[in-house]
């Protein structure tokens, strides 16, 4: 009776399994997701080695100002082409670009993919793209089962601030290389200007705080090993 019992109870787990997977809207698959999840010619040709992020969020705007300098070691032949993929959800904006710390290079988008235009570059050679960005961020509506910016409050109704991204991916907050096969190689640092009432941590180690005598503090802190792009998550507020 057992052995019939449990043999009725499997069939129909399966049946019932079955009918939801039928029932389940198809996943539809756009070119942004293609872009974005696949590794391609203006993906390969190049390796992360670090990232130099610098940030401002503003609380009360629900946005961003910042940057992030790309420093990294050409590994393929990139067969003629001068263009390298940038990811950054919309809604935010890459304002401009700059090649190795000098020249102001042209960039073009399609939706959350950007295509900077650099120079024809020789193997092995490191170089660096330094991105100025700003805009509204994506909020998350239920973090962390979705991704985004999180603006909240503390216990005491005192601003909180801090990132989800692991799914929905690190571009939702900063421009990068967004497909996990790729960390920075000599990690990444982490700056953010804050209102002096709050405070701000983030990955490794605390480099410094500085005080800018006008209602803000900046913070920066490093990590010397190779860390995921998501893992890359500032914490801001209140003691």
């Amino acid at each position: 009776m057992r052995e019939l019992t449990l043999t009725t109870l499997t069939m129909i787990s399966v049946l019932f399994s079955t009918i939801l997977f039928a029932q389940s809207p198809k996943k539809v698959y756009t070119l942004a997701d293609t872009l974005r999840g696949s590794l391609n010619a203006k993906r390969t040709w190049w390796d992360v080695q670090r990232y130099e992020l610098s940030v401002k969020p503003d609380y009360n705007d629900k946005s961003i100002t910042g940057s992030n300098k790309i420093v990294y070691k050409v590994v393929q032949h990139n067969n003629g082409s001068t263009r390298m993929q940038i990811d950054l959800q919309e809604p935010l904006i890459i304002d401009s670009v700059l090649y190795n710390g000098s020249s102001k290079v042209k960039f073009e988008h399609v939706g959350s993919v950007w295509y900077v235009h650099v120079p024809a570059q020789k193997i092995s050679a490191l170089n660096n793209v330094h991105i100025f960005y700003h805009g509204k961020v994506h909020q998350a509506k239920r973090a962390p089962w979705d991704g985004g910016f999180i603006f909240t409050t503390d216990s005491l109704s005192r601003p909180w601030m801090t990132v989800a991204c692991q799914g929905l991916g690190a571009s939702v907050w900063y421009p990068n290389k967004d497909h996990q096969s790729d960390e920075p190689n000599l990690g990444a640092s982490l700056t953010m200007t804050v209102p002096d009432t709050l405070v701000a941590v983030g990955n490794g180690r605390l480099v410094f705080k500085k005080d800018n005598h006008d209602g803000t503090v900046t913070y920066q802190y490093n990590v010397k090993n190779p860390i995921s792009n998501y893992c890359i998550i500032p914490y801001i507020a209140s003691m």
